[in-house]
């Protein structure tokens, strides 16, 4: 038996059914076609080298009306805005507690600080930030601490 010469038509036909698509293509992932004939694109470039708390569930793009362009980032546990090559954490704070209200304790040796708060309300995996100021710039700068529950 004689080998037959197959022609398919380029390009993918998602106008239909696969069996409407006979002669042609119906359905493709990275895929390009070059003079009518299918080729594979070359897989995927990483955009971002930032690493984010949670998995993404949903980005959302737009345009301000100042013309700056920015991107949603929504994971699990945080929300991110990006513009430009900056990725900042725009999580709405679900309680703060004035100062008094917590105190911190360490131990001599410990590399751990304990942090008691009898009414904070957050649960485990909760994101926590402790804020505070120092009263001269000899103390310190100005110091912000990311932890979870």
């Amino acid at each position: 038996m004689p080998l037959q010469k197959y022609i398919f038509n380029p390009g993918i036909n998602k106008e239909g059914t696969d069996y409407t698509a006979e002669g042609g293509w119906f359905d493709g992932n990275l895929v390009r076609f070059r003079k009518g004939l299918p080729e594979k694109i070359g897989g995927w470039v990483k955009f971002v080298t930032a690493s984010f708390n949670g998995t993404g569930r949903k980005l959302f793009g737009w345009t301000s009306l100042s013309g700056t362009k920015l991107l949603g980032l929504g994971t699990r546990t945080k929300l991110y805005i990006q513009s430009g090559a900056n990725y900042n954490d725009i999580t709405p704070i679900r309680s703060t507690t004035s100062a008094g209200d917590v105190t911190f304790g360490a131990t001599d040796g410990s590399s751990s600080i304990n942090v008691t708060d009898t009414a904070h309300g957050a649960a485990k995996g909760d994101f926590v930030t402790f804020f505070w100021r120092c009263f001269t710039w000899r103390e310190c700068r100005c110091c912000r601490v990311k932890s979870r529950v």
